[in-house]
């Protein structure tokens, strides 16, 4: 069911951090798009706010175009899937999909999550010192905590520079319902991992 809960024996619910999934180089699996300087990044890409409207696709290129294209793509500051593998997760209301024009491979699509959540009370996470504040990283969910999104983002304190921005961290999570539709439909390039619970 959608927006379900996946327990444990333990009753403990689990959540997932959406990864790309390394080779055993330790490369990624996926190939690596970018731009001409190899400095791509679009910073509107943390906002919490939806972009489709506004947004104008850009022409990028494989950094290693002899590997060729894979169905999902990396770059350091978003994640990028095939029309084919976009279509797969269409159905999917948390996600958004923005149009890129791959050198020689034509269009991918940036995948974005538009579901956002506050820092669940109880977390553990690492807040970076005053005056920043922003959220650095979170270590944990509280065990009580349940998403009823497939997959979200976090959203930054409101009182932090990044938060009164409207901005986001670029983690992708995921409930059980998501997890297993990364598994379904992209193992082969991304993983999900288990969040630990405080």
């Amino acid at each position: 069911m959608r927006g379900s809960c996946w327990r444990h024996s333990s009753g403990t619910c689990v959540r997932w951090n959406v990864r790309y999934r390394p080779k055993a180089d330790g490369s990624f699996a996926a190939a690596w798009f970018d731009d001409d300087a190899y400095l791509w990044n679009d910073d509107r890409l943390s906002l919490a706010a939806p972009l489709t409207e506004a947004w104008v696709p850009p022409s990028l290129k494989l950094h290693r175009p002899e590997q060729g294209a894979t169905s999902v793509l990396f770059n350091p500051n978003a994640l990028a899937v095939s029309s084919a593998l976009k279509g797969a997760l269409a159905s999917f209301v948390e996600l958004e999909f923005l149009p890129i024009c791959i050198e020689g491979h034509g269009e991918f699509h940036i995948m974005r999550t538009v579901a956002t959540i506050e820092l669940p009370a109880d977390s553990r996470a690492r807040i970076a010192p005053p005056p920043s504040e922003n959220l650095v990283q979170i270590d944990a969910f509280p065990s009580s905590f349940e998403s009823k999104h497939a997959f979200f983002r976090v959203l930054h304190p409101p009182g932090s520079p990044a938060g009164r921005a409207g901005r986001t961290t670029r983690t992708m999570y995921a409930n059980d319902t998501g997890a297993h539709a990364i598994e379904r439909h992209a193992a082969g390039y991304l993983t999900v991992t288990k969040m630990p619970s405080n």
